[in-house]
């Protein structure tokens, strides 16, 4: 042991800094005392806890410090830094797993870096999966997260604003932008809304973007996006948003995100303009599919059967023939059934997943046929609207697809079509209300449209979309010509 470093502690005859972290830490079984060397006839310990350190960091000998025994001695530390520090610093860095150097009698301590994490290791994306792109993704460990985006963005012009959540987990939280690329405005908003979170714990990203959007007390739509792809957040950077990475979860938030964002892949950049337009185009009818479609069905089979032609009413009729229920009751029990299907293999194991869903969708729905309790024009629906609801991108959208399809089917078999355009008006009315961050939810056509994005595809650079962007653009295309 360095007889300089040791110097640094202070002694003290009222608190002592070993008695009050036993105390603390009195019925943590990890939690461990170890005497390892003796000076100016005090003894010196090591205070850790056993699960977070790893003794890498630390090199020791053996010596006989007395007649016929041996001591386990330290010889050095190979570490980035230390640093001293008083009873609270030193309880908090035991807990993030440091290691603590103090004598018996000191009343502070000397703060070791030795934290070992325990994380898993660098892996593929499990909810955001692509054919073309980087296979690799975001885990656990805060660290490891920040320096997958640095690999990315080999610039100082990168930023990260550091903070700790929790008042008892204490969970590192950091806000990364880009200098003269995102709004300093924008940043400093985020910061405060991280600022002024008041809770003990946060175990996921989903959690803290609730908390950090806490004044609205009612939104159904989610406004922001969270992504596990180190590649989506650097492009997201790119384009002047922030990224929020929470210690604990693979998932990080990119902020503030339009509607249109939701809809776009991953891969949608590296693909050709005119393919990854389609694609989108392709998922939009997906979501008129899965919002709309069972609607339509009921609209058409209960309220509005004049506006069909004469042989889908009489098929519709025969597919009905021998259903004791009214449609509306028909169709909400379809989907219900869908819906728990999906639900039961998300959760079940996967090894059995399949296995469920499979008899859940074709023994089930065979069965629910035959027994002419629902027809067999409705299973097709049902199935569509099933398909179409997986195509979403985002898992959180996915969600709030499942929930509003029943607020269209209600409004179907009330007033018909009328009440499909009656519903329509009221979801994009309240889109137009949202604002993610200070920025209009329904960008580019939104008041307040800022956001930078490139989610278009045809537009080979970045431009701030909004109206007043998309009139000047069609001015600029027609004094060309």
């Amino acid at each position: 042991m360095n007889p300089i470093i040791l110097k640094m502690l202070k002694s003290s005859n009222h608190t002592f800094l070993l008695t009050s972290l036993q105390e603390a830490f009195q019925d943590a079984a990890d939690f461990e005392v170890v005497c390892i060397g003796e000076m100016e006839s005090q003894k010196v310990y090591l205070c850790y806890l056993s699960t977070l350190v790893g003794s890498d960091h630390l090199g020791f000998h053996v010596a006989s410090m007395e007649e016929n025994q041996l001591h386990t001695v330290l010889e050095s530390f190979y570490g980035t830094k230390y640093a001293e520090g008083n009873f609270n610093t030193c309880e908090s860095s035991i807990c993030n797993g440091k290691t603590v150097l103090c004598m018996s009698h000191s009343s502070n301590g000397i703060i070791l870096e030795t934290y070992y994490p325990h994380q898993s290791a660098v892996q593929s994306p499990q909810t955001e999966n692509v054919i073309q792109g980087p296979m690799y993704a975001f885990n656990e460990n805060y660290q490891t997260n920040v320096a997958l985006l640095r690999q990315r963005m080999k610039t100082s012009r990168l930023k990260i604003w550091e903070s700790t959540v929790g008042n008892v987990m204490h969970s590192k939280v950091g806000v990364v932008y880009l200098k003269d690329v995102t709004e300093t405005s924008l940043v400093q908003r985020i910061c405060d809304q991280i600022s002024q979170i008041d809770v003990d714990g946060i175990q996921d990203s989903g959690e803290l973007l609730r908390l950090m959007n806490n004044h609205s007390t009612f939104n159904l739509y989610p406004i922001a996006i969270t992504s596990e792809r180190p590649d989506r957040a650097a492009a997201s950077l790119l384009d002047g948003k922030v990224i929020v990475i929470l210690e604990g979860t693979p998932f990080s938030i990119i902020a503030p995100t339009a509607f249109v964002d939701f809809w776009q892949s991953a891969e949608d950049q590296y693909l050709s303009p005119f393919v990854a337009v389609f694609l989108r185009v392709l998922r939009f009818a997906a979501l008129m599919i899965n919002l709309f479609l069972p609607g339509f069905y009921v609209a058409i089979t209960s309220v509005n059967i004049d506006v069909n032609r004469l042989e889908i009413s009489l098929a519709a009729a025969a597919s009905r023939e021998g259903v004791p229920y009214p449609v509306l009751i028909e169709a909400m029990l379809m989907l219900l059934i869908l819906d728990f299907i999906v639900e039961a293999g998300v959760r079940l194991p996967k090894s059995i997943s399949s296995t469920v869903t499979m008899v859940g969708g074709v023994v089930l729905g065979q069965a629910i046929i035959q027994a002419n309790i629902v027809s067999n024009l409705l299973v097709i629906v049902a199935a569509t609207t099933a398909i179409t609801n997986f195509i979403v991108i985002d898992y959180q959208m996915g969600l709030v697809q499942r929930l509003l399809k029943y607020f269209v089917l209600l409004g179907a078999s009330i007033i018909g079509v009328l009440g499909i355009v009656i519903c329509f008006v009221i979801m994009v009315i309240f889109l137009s209300r949202i604002e993610s961050f200070g920025v209009s939810y329904l960008t580019p056509i939104g008041p307040k449209a800022r956001v930078r994005s490139r989610g278009i595809g045809l537009l080979a650079k970045m431009h701030p979309f909004s109206i007043k962007f998309l009139m000047n653009l069609w001015k600029e295309k027609r004094q060309g010509t």
